[in-house]
């Protein structure tokens, strides 16, 4: 893409939808299943800040009137947003999603329905994390790769891990 695209692109404004994006294509490679809500939410809300559409998903720019100028361009721009989840989402679950009005509700369905916090989780993932040790053949890199993994998903979790030893 040219310089001058890629400027033109960060002007443009979040109601706008921009000609590179296409309602057929998922906007991220990562396909999203039951298993998989922390890695496949990080990389959709990656994907959409890139494209300057994150605010259609977090509810910064509300729904205007039917009879304000930009509610057309907002309608289209909510829709390809919408058509970026349901692209995301593994087609055997989509029937198990409720398509609503505005791409931020249809979010919300899916993260209560599938970002289920629970105790056991979080205590395997503390195990884990208190339990990682770096094998006598890894290098550096890999070991800390796994350990912060394991910290990313915590952090999401919003949940402070705690060591109860060290060695």
């Amino acid at each position: 893409m040219p310089d001058s695209a890629i400027v033109a692109t960060q002007k443009t404004p979040s109601y706008t939808m921009v000609h590179v994006e296409n309602l057929g294509h998922s906007i991220t490679p990562i396909v999203f299943n039951e298993n998989n809500y922390d890695e496949c939410s990080r990389s959709f809300h990656l994907a959409l800040m890139a494209k300057g559409k994150l605010s259609y998903l977090d509810g910064t720019i509300n729904k205007p009137a039917a009879t304000a100028d930009n509610f057309e361009t907002w309608q289209s721009t909510n829709a390809l947003v919408t058509m970026c989840i349901f692209n995301t989402i593994e087609p055997a679950l989509r029937n198990q999603i409720s398509i609503r009005p505005e791409a931020k509700h249809v979010w919300l369905d899916i993260k209560n329905h599938f970002n289920q916090i629970n105790e056991s989780r979080i205590y395997l993932l503390q195990a884990d994390l208190f339990a990682c040790r770096q094998g006598p053949t890894e290098s550096l890199v890999t070991y800390y790769g796994r350990m912060t993994a394991i910290w990313n998903v915590l952090s999401e979790l919003d949940v402070i891990p705690v060591l109860l030893g060290t060695r």
